[in-house]
């Protein structure tokens, strides 16, 4: 290390991170690995055994956020009450597992029906958010603060390999043993995070917080609102996922209707996708600690709105249009990862450990609960305007993400 390398960059050392991080990554490539099992999984069965359309495809795949919105704020205030939090991961593992071992045996006695389909969903998205709820706080409890953005870039890293990873694979084990096959991935991955969350090692937090206080579901949200810094994050990241919703709902038919991509172009889009968001993650610790917090996430939302323009103008671009089609999915991903990474230790930093759960949920229940609601309405008006209009507030709301950003000084306390 040279003498004149600046103090933001010497915090992102891994020696920052101790050794039992290492047990939290593990979990979240086995997390990661399940949860897309588990997403081709759900409609294949749906589908090709049961011989459902996309409307029930539809509902299995909106429940996920449902339960985030819906559950999100009194499992964030019952996980602040718990001292050991690895607890609940432990819990929402072995529930995902029960759940696709429930799955399993009735896809093999033959007994397979809708309601259990979804109701394996409703108990995968519920711990999901039990999950996704406690592991801040868990994080919060081992990581020391000035390791926190290279923590949650590498968890990044870790979790877009993995669904990657899963993609390439199922398709394999899909063809090599069927459906059989994913399932039993997809258990298997689940029994192997909770096997691995038993080296992380607990941590207790104690509560300050009085009972009538705890019973409030509205204190995430005013603390969340009392925090500039905090509240400019939420709302930006809150913008930048209405837009991809936007995107998930009209960019397939452009492409595939309009445009006449072959499926497989289409699907090796998404590998080039997965790709971008992981140098993104790699890059955000540095770059944020370079730029600053506030810059950064103001240059990516600004790029953001010519790399969606790449795909709605690749036709009249020169070259292939599959070529400017990848790199829109690759420098789209790219900016929604460092924008992803490059903020997410805010939340631990500013909130004391004893109430982090119910005011993460609080955030999560705005940035999530906006996406639902814009794939709905996307899918209504594209019906009257067709596609290209909803690319272009696709775009529109991925730049207006820098306005809270760059009118809040106290981001430049984070870098």
């Amino acid at each position: 290390m040279t003498s004149n390398e600046t103090p933001a960059l010497r915090t992102l050392t891994p020696e920052k991170l101790p050794r039992s991080f290492r047990f939290i990554l593990a979990t979240t490539a086995a997390e990661g690995f399940g949860d897309a099992m588990a997403r081709t999984l759900m409609p294949l069965l749906a589908v090709t055994v049961l011989g459902y359309g996309t409307g029930f495809v539809g509902v299995i795949n909106s429940i996920g956020l449902g339960a985030f919105l819906l559950l999100g704020m009194p499992i964030g205030m019952l996980i602040d009450r718990l001292r050991d939090r690895r607890r609940a991961m432990g819990a929402a593992s072995l529930a995902r597992f029960l759940a696709l071992g429930i799955l399993a045996a009735t896809f093999f006695a033959g007994w397979l029906s809708g309601p259990v389909v979804v109701g394996v969903a409703v108990v995968i998205g519920m711990a999901d958010v039990v999950f996704t709820t406690a592991q801040g706080p868990v994080i919060q409890g081992i990581v020391p603060k000035e390791g926190l953005k290279l923590a949650y870039s590498r968890m990044t890293i870790t979790d877009q390999s993995a669904g990657t990873t899963a993609s390439a694979i199922g398709s394999a084990m899909l063809g090599l043993w069927g459906l059989p096959g994913l399932l039993w991935l997809a258990i298997s991955s689940y029994a192997v995070s909770f096997l691995l969350q038993r080296g992380i090692p607990p941590k207790v937090a104690s509560s300050n917080l009085n009972r009538r206080e705890r019973r409030k579901f509205s204190d995430g949200f005013r603390t969340l609102r009392r925090n500039p810094a905090l509240w400019s994050l939420t709302i930006s990241s809150a913008l930048v996922n209405a837009g991809v919703m936007l995107g998930n709902t009209v960019l397939p038919v452009f492409l595939l209707r309009d445009l006449g991509i072959a499926p497989a172009f289409f699907a090796a889009l998404g590998i080039v996708s997965a790709v971008g968001a992981i140098l993104g993650a790699a890059v955000a610790p540095r770059l944020s600690a370079k730029l600053g917090l506030r810059i950064l996430r103001t240059a990516a939302a600004l790029l953001s709105m010519p790399a969606v323009a790449m795909a709605i103008a690749c036709q009249q671009l020169p070259g292939h249009e599959l070529i400017w089609l990848a790199a829109q999915s690759m420098s789209w991903s790219f900016l929604v990862a460092i924008a992803s990474v490059a903020g997410a230790e805010v939340l631990p930093r500013a909130i004391p450990a004893e109430t982090l759960a119910s005011v993460g949920s609080a955030q999560r229940t705005i940035t999530l609960g906006v996406m639902p609601v814009a794939a709905l309405l996307g899918g209504v008006l594209a019906v009257f305007t067709g596609p290209v209009l909803l690319l272009w507030i696709w775009a529109l709301l991925a730049g207006c993400a820098a306005l809270p950003i760059i009118c809040t000084a106290e981001l430049d306390a984070y870098r």
